[in-house]
């Protein structure tokens, strides 16, 4: 088990669930959108915001944000060590360094002990992309990866510091695996997991998928952040679907449904994404398994092990209840008559 951080009064590590966190991704200077983006990663259930801090502009942000959403916000930081410090007086309740980028000792313990007199958590973040040479192997970039966050570490440890987290996100998923677990078995600090660079979005969301949710079947990881050349919100979506796949957080109804084949004789695929955005939009959040099935070889199996179902025969669905047939229904009204077994859980 894991010591605990904390990033303001989000506990993170140790007994604590799985936390999620995203990134906005507007320009600071469009303080309109960046507010507007920072409320909808919040109504979609972050448990903490990070923004990147490039100048005081950026330090002052959380002044600005902090009057229109609740969730500890992090200053992602790097090369300017008096960025830091200005983003811990400006209010950030966490701070990211990067330790291929602000190194010097002096600096570092200069922000050290601003957090520390602040009650500020720090993420020790080490990036594959942060080491200007080729290494021969996945292993030796994950050694170096790790011999930088321990090394880094020593100074904060040497300042009486340990409200501390740590991640090693590499550009492929191997070295980010490998890093993580190296670090695992070393130290107890919590963990921070992430793939970086994904490239595009099904690529991203499969890198994702397997880097952090290996990790998090091993026992490895506290809280993650999903990273995708798309909108914030989704990286948010996915990084929840991940926790749920894995049963180690629930967030709303599990919707089971096949992939379709020439059997099928209904639009299920058009059935299934507008179930999922009604549940969305209705902002239903109890648990339970949902079964979309669109035929007869398979549908009344999943739909009868599902909490609630509907398996499709030509153009009728039976509704199942757990192990019984509780009515029937057509493409037409099936979700409308799915929702209400829902509200009723």
């Amino acid at each position: 088990m894991s010591k605990t951080a904390k990033i303001g009064k989000l506990k993170i590590g140790a007994k604590y669930p799985i936390r999620i966190k995203g990134m906005l991704k507007t320009p600071i200077a469009k303080t309109k959108q960046l507010i507007g983006e920072a409320k909808s990663l919040e109504a979609e259930g972050v448990e903490a915001i990070r923004l990147a801090v490039l100048n005081e502009e950026g330090a002052r942000a959380a002044t600005i944000l902090r009057k229109h959403v609740s969730v500890p916000l992090v200053a992602d930081i790097h090369f300017q060590y008096k960025t830091a410090l200005m983003a811990i007086d400006s209010g950030f309740e966490g701070i990211r360094l990067n330790p291929s980028n602000i190194y010097k000792k002096n600096e570092v313990i200069s922000v050290v002990k601003s957090a520390k007199r602040n009650k500020i958590s720090i993420r020790v973040g080490v990036n594959s992309g942060g080491f200007k040479k080729n290494f021969s192997s996945r292993r030796m970039m994950a050694k170096q990866m790790v011999k930088s966050a321990v090394d880094y570490i020593k100074i904060l440890e040497k300042q009486n510091f340990f409200d501390t987290m740590v991640s090693f996100k590499g550009a492929d998923v191997l070295t980010t695996l490998e890093a993580n677990r190296m670090f695992a078995k070393k130290s107890d600090y919590p963990l921070h997991l992430g793939v970086t660079a994904t490239g595009p979005f099904v690529d991203a969301v499969v890198k994702s998928s397997i880097g952090i949710g290996t990790l998090l079947s091993e026992g490895i990881g506290n809280v993650i952040r999903v990273s995708l050349s798309a909108p914030s919100v989704l990286e948010v979506q996915v990084a929840k679907a991940i926790c749920q796949a894995l049963d180690l957080r629930r967030f709303g109804p599990e919707i089971i449904s096949c992939p379709t084949c020439s059997r099928c004789e209904v639009d299920l695929i058009k059935i299934v994404d507008e179930f999922k955005r009604k549940i969305e939009k209705d902002k239903i959040d109890k648990y339970c398994k949902v079964a979309l099935m669109g035929c007869v070889v398979n549908g009344p199996g999943e739909a009868y092990q599902a909490d609630i179902g509907a398996a499709f025969g030509k153009k009728k669905a039976a509704i199942f209840k757990k192990d019984k047939i509780i009515g029937w229904s057509n493409e037409k009204d099936i979700i409308g008559d799915l929702l209400k077994e829902v509200r009723k859980k």
